[in-house]
């Protein structure tokens, strides 16, 4: 007989709706081949959510309703009404599909909004699964991220694979490592497709400002580059990468090199991507000396048990995965006792909705699997 678990599914943008729909599409076949059957119990946005305790959990029909209203801007609390549905809050949707048996929370939203709410979900036997890294990212003292932390181990209740390169396998492949008992040495890697794409460019000649330019124009950035150029996005990925080899670090002890000019920090976009031309001839001086010397420019987030954690632009040389890398992809070379002289490498695109969702819906599987078991 399949056991039931419960979906309790935070953030309905893009890679949520993509996740929301592998799902349904893949139910199916879970309960067929896995004895994993998948109940739509809550949704939650930032402005609450609604639930369902009914047996089989939400309808298609009745999800399909609030994916249509979260993609015309309307938030799921203020759409309830007009679906039929009761809203309610976010923790009163979490204690719903709880009550209904074993729990998944999906946070696929942005920001730390949800983490308070995930932490009950563990402290009461539910797991979660994050694409989202700002909850990851929070300062260990806290408690919602001690919560979290405590359960990402060998058989915890926290999974987080899309965090860091999108659907590339690269916290299960430090995870492999580590249960095998290697000691990672060393972890380097392009962790942004964005900046990734906008270094290649400058490797091939172009100036800074035509690389921003061509990556927004390419849907590659964010409607505001500065989000990506700030290297905030990296940082987080790096303190994960960190955290997940056992490095107690948070955020403030990460030396990040933004590439946005300070004068630039708070003007409108368009302002924005008409000056940015100002750092041009120093980004192309970095990129002439680097090529002198057989090396492309990347922006490279390094990670040592021993150093610490540092992000910024740097020569690579062509000779490596990580120097010859073109376009919006994501390399992570990790060095570890047993892999010195050859050091693993996981590549391939670093973003994406459709191979992040998949990503996510792996982490559901690994993770239903898990509660099947308690």
């Amino acid at each position: 007989m399949a056991i039931p678990v419960n979906i309790i599914h935070v953030g309905l943008g893009l890679i949520g709706g993509t996740t929301i729909a592998i799902l349904r599409e893949q139910r199916s076949r879970w309960e067929r081949d896995f004895g994993v059957s998948l109940k739509f119990r809550s949704f939650v946005d930032s402005s609450g959510g609604v639930a369902c305790d009914e047996a089989g959990g939400y309808a298609d029909q009745t999800i399909d309703r609030i994916l249509a209203a979260r993609a015309t801007g309307i938030k799921v609390h203020d759409a309830a009404p007009g679906i039929g549905l009761t809203p309610r809050s976010a923790s009163d949707a979490l204690d719903i599909a709880l009550s209904m048996g074993p729990a998944i929370v999906i946070d696929c939203a942005t920001g730390v909004g949800a983490a308070a709410l995930t932490a009950r979900a563990i402290a009461q036997g539910g797991g979660a699964v994050f694409s989202n890294k700002a909850p990851l990212a929070l300062p260990l003292d806290k408690p919602n991220s001690v919560a979290i932390w405590n359960q990402t181990g060998r058989g915890g209740l926290v999974r987080y694979e899309t965090s860091c390169g999108a659907g590339l396998p690269v916290i299960s492949t430090l995870r492999s490592l580590l249960d095998s008992g290697d000691q990672v040495t060393s972890i380097s890697g392009v962790l942004s497709g964005t900046l990734g794409a906008i270094f290649a460019d400058v490797s091939s000649g172009s100036l800074f400002s035509q690389a921003v330019h061509s990556a927004k124009q390419n849907g590659y950035t964010e409607p505001d580059p500065r989000e990506d150029l700030s290297g905030l996005d990296v940082a987080r990925k790096a303190l994960i990468l960190a955290r997940t080899i056992g490095m107690s670090i948070d955020l403030d002890a990460i030396t990040v090199e933004s590439l946005v000019p300070a004068g630039l920090l708070n003007v409108p976009v368009p302002e924005f991507m008409e000056r940015i031309s100002i750092s041009d001839n120093a980004m192309a001086g970095r990129a002439a000396q680097a090529t002198a010397g057989g090396d492309s420019l990347k922006y490279v987030a390094s990670v040592d048990p021993e150093n610490g954690v540092s992000i910024g632009v740097q020569p690579v040389s062509k000779e490596t995965v990580l120097g010859s890398l073109q376009g919006p992809e994501n390399v992570i070379t990790i060095r570890t006792e047993r892999y010195d002289e050859f050091p693993v490498t996981v590549a391939g695109p670093g973003a994406g909705a459709a191979v992040t969702a998949a990503g996510v819906v792996a982490d559901v599987l690994a993770l239903s699997n898990v509660l099947k078991e308690h």
